[in-house]
């Protein structure tokens, strides 16, 4: 199962559900995303997810969710894939399951989520706390929930810093100016020449030499 998320609107576009084998449900994400303009990918890499992403590394996509291990932090495909303290996908954990199921609160909370799916609403109706865990009740499912909620997550933290730290780069970028020195190799005469500071100096200081009727006071 997975969710296309426009994230300017925060729109809910396209979504699956299903039991489909390892092969056919990595080409069918493939495919979904490239329509979408080949949208960002965030598969989780817990248990199948490992073979999943595995397999569109190998179909040549190139615009999959990477972060930096321990701290969850995105950083883009084309830097993870040469960097040794990076994973594909995202990790589910412990940890981070309460972080995403809070950012996915918020967004239903404040009415920023458009949802359009009769299955998404079924699996809010059964979706609980149990013992501390946010999870579904027995015998239903929360993969909607989770694969929606891990969107909200990436969109809202993730996303979000990384732009800002493209901005502060471009702000840097931008403060900076490139000095040159280059050798005038001219001389009076040819097309171009200018002469330089030190001369044009001497030669103002010539002038009341040369020009005497012209300073007197």
């Amino acid at each position: 199962m997975f969710h296309v998320l426009k994230l300017e609107t925060m729109e809910i576009v396209a979504e699956y559900q299903g039991k489909p084998n390892l092969d056919m449900y990595s080409q069918m994400i493939f495919s979904a995303a490239t329509e979408y303009g080949e949208c960002l990918l965030v598969v989780e890499n817990n248990g199948i997810g490992i073979s999943v992403l595995e397999k569109l590394i190998t179909l040549g996509y190139q615009n999959i969710y990477y972060s930096i291990k321990g701290t969850h932090e995105y950083i883009s495909q084309t830097q993870g894939e040469h960097m040794a303290n990076t994973v594909p996908g995202f990790t589910t954990s412990i940890k981070t399951r309460p972080l995403v199921v809070a950012k996915l609160e918020e967004f239903v909370r404040n009415k920023i989520l458009k949802i359009y799916s009769s299955r998404t609403f079924h699996e809010f109706r059964t979706f609980i706390w149990n013992n501390g865990k946010p999870q579904a009740m027995r015998s239903y499912h929360d993969d909607l929930i989770m694969s929606l909620a891990i969107v909200c997550w990436v969109r809202d933290t993730a996303l979000t810093v990384s732009k800002r730290d493209v901005e502060y780069k471009k702000a840097m970028l931008g403060g900076m100016y490139l000095k040159t020195n280059r050798l005038n190799t001219t001389i009076k005469g040819m097309e171009g020449h200018k002469d330089d500071f030190k001369t044009k100096y001497e030669e103002e200081l010539s002038l009341p030499t040369k020009f005497p009727w012209i300073f007197k006071g």
